[in-house]
């Protein structure tokens, strides 16, 4: 069963040379609860770059995956210690971009809760710097 549900994720890159760049959002999106764990969906806004892409969580024990279709297609895989590498699409042209996890966490639950990994990252195998995310997934407030 999907459910909509409150998202609010904080994303920071680190790339060389360059301060660290935050990214703070608070959307709403959909839950729904899978036989290994929880895909979490919204839809990208013109704050974040990405209009009109729609981005989904695959949360489970070990392993998050994280999906964007749209103006742009693309699917990472993070699972500690594993690298994965997959192409980032732009429409005009793809990238090879290496993921590295360093931690997976998940604490999820049918009523939300938080997810958060790390991972190295690395565009046609140069390494380009190191990258967060943090993700809390709660029910609306009832009006």
């Amino acid at each position: 069963m999907e459910k909509e549900v409150l998202i609010s994720l904080k994303g920071t890159q680190n790339l060389k040379g360059e301060e660290p760049q935050i990214i703070e959002l608070v959307t709403t999106g959909t839950m729904r609860k899978q036989e290994e764990g929880f895909l979490i969906s919204y839809q990208e806004s013109e704050m974040t770059g990405l209009e009109g892409v729609v981005t989904t969580f695959e949360v489970e024990k070990n392993r998050i995956s994280l999906r964007r279709e749209g103006a742009v297609r693309s699917e990472m895989v993070f699972e500690e210690g594993h690298k994965n590498e997959s192409l980032y699409d732009v429409g005009f042209g793809a990238l090879l971009l290496g993921v590295t996890a360093k931690q997976v966490r998940s604490d999820l639950s049918e009523c939300g809760g938080i997810f958060h990994f790390s991972y190295d990252i690395e565009v046609e195998h140069i390494p380009m710097g190191y990258n967060t995310y943090h993700v809390e997934v709660h029910e609306p407030l009832k009006t």
